[in-house]
């Protein structure tokens, strides 16, 4: 395994810590992983810090993840902290265009003043089978 991923439950949200090397497959793992914790918490609040994965990432799999974040992380508000890679930002972008309620930081403050702003209801009984 290339990645290690530490899941922590804070007031209001998941704090997952990303450490490794950039490995798709073990990313979407690790989408599944978050989604049934926020799942089983009722949470709709992610903070995700990515800063130690080292890579950089292939295109085709930063599309491949912002594909996979949107259908499996929707109604999720989702922070990642992560390097800047590239002069774009084609994963937020692909999750963002397929309902996905992410934004890439590239810092851990400025990630969790957006993720903590506004009002946001627990997930339903329902929401969260």
């Amino acid at each position: 395994m290339n990645l290690s991923i530490d899941i922590q439950e804070d007031s209001d949200y998941l704090v997952c810590t990303v450490t490794g090397k950039w490995v798709t497959h073990e990313l979407e793992g690790f989408i599944d992983t978050a989604s049934s914790e926020l799942k089983k918490r009722r949470c709709r609040r992610i903070l995700v810090d990515m800063s130690l994965v080292s890579g950089p990432p292939p295109e085709m799999d930063r599309y491949d993840i912002g594909k996979y974040i949107a259908s499996v992380l929707f109604r999720i508000k989702i922070a990642v902290v992560y390097r800047k890679v590239l002069a774009n930002n084609f994963f937020e972008d692909t999750a963002v265009n397929r309902g996905a309620w992410i934004k890439v930081f590239p810092d851990k403050q400025t990630a969790l003043q957006w993720l903590m702003e506004g009002q946001i209801d627990k997930l339903s009984e329902d929401e969260s089978q």
